[in-house]
């Protein structure tokens, strides 16, 4: 039997990190301002804009959460449901266009949960958009799920406060007996690997080597996934904890 736990709706896009798990003095967003400092004098949205998007058939857990660009265009988002902090650059009336792909840019049919989004995106028909610092002139449509996840390592062999050993990524390689674990990291080349697993019996060169990957990364709960500028996904299922989509 599935393992499915309820929770306030009103918590829905909030409380991305346990307080726990913060540094002192910062809130959930911290790490998400790091990647993404302000490149926009966002401002909150007029009544008349909130009225539009309404009209719209969009929903929001909280308008004052949200923040746009002053060239946003309330009217270029339709259908979409609005959780947590969301940051929106502008809007305006064009449509993008890539190998005979054609979408206006907007947001529409969307659930959108604490995301910042770049200017002059098209989004359409993402079921579920999550924890996501979106580029500019970006194209995405009918993805079922894109979403990343508090715990999220982007596929490097480290493990964060209060984690099990036994969930840390390692690639086991040279023979289906194991025992030649690879902590994998960003920029590893076959030559890391090959070092890595040719000299396992040197215990001291392989701590040193666990101590070069887990000093490399930021190793804090609370990093959102990234989508590079004109960056283009379509009819996808699922992608999720992935930092560089471009």
């Amino acid at each position: 039997m599935n393992i499915i736990i309820k929770h306030p709706v009103n918590e829905l896009g909030y409380n991305f990190v346990e307080a726990k798990y913060l540094p002192e003095g910062k809130d959930e967003y911290y790490l998400r301002f790091l990647q993404n400092p302000l490149n926009h004098e966002y401002r909150n949205l007029s009544s008349y804009e909130i009225e539009v998007l309404v009209r719209n058939r969009n929903t929001s857990d909280d308008w004052n959460k949200i923040f746009v660009d002053p060239s946003f265009r309330p009217d270029l988002v339709r259908n979409c449901k609005f959780h947590g902090l969301i940051r929106i650059g502008k809007l305006e009336p064009y449509y993008l266009e890539f190998h005979n792909l054609r979408m206006p840019v907007g947001l529409y049919n969307c659930t959108i949960i604490s995301c910042d989004i770049g200017d002059n995106v098209s989004i359409d028909h993402v079921n579920y958009l999550s924890h996501y610092i979106i580029g500019n002139e970006v194209m995405i449509a009918n993805v079922n799920e894109l979403a990343s996840t508090d715990k999220a390592k982007f596929g490097n062999g480290i493990i964060f406060e209060g984690e099990d050993e036994k969930v840390r990524v390692v690639l086991e390689l040279c023979n289906e007996n194991g025992g030649r674990a690879v902590r994998p990291f960003d920029d590893m080349l076959p030559g890391d690997a090959h070092l890595w697993s040719r000299y396992v019996a040197d215990e001291a060169l392989i701590k040193k080597f666990e101590e070069f990957t887990n000093n490399k990364y930021y190793r804090r709960r609370g990093q959102y996934g990234k989508i590079g500028d004109r960056t283009v996904i379509k009819n996808c299922k699922i992608i999720k904890d992935v930092l560089n989509l471009c």
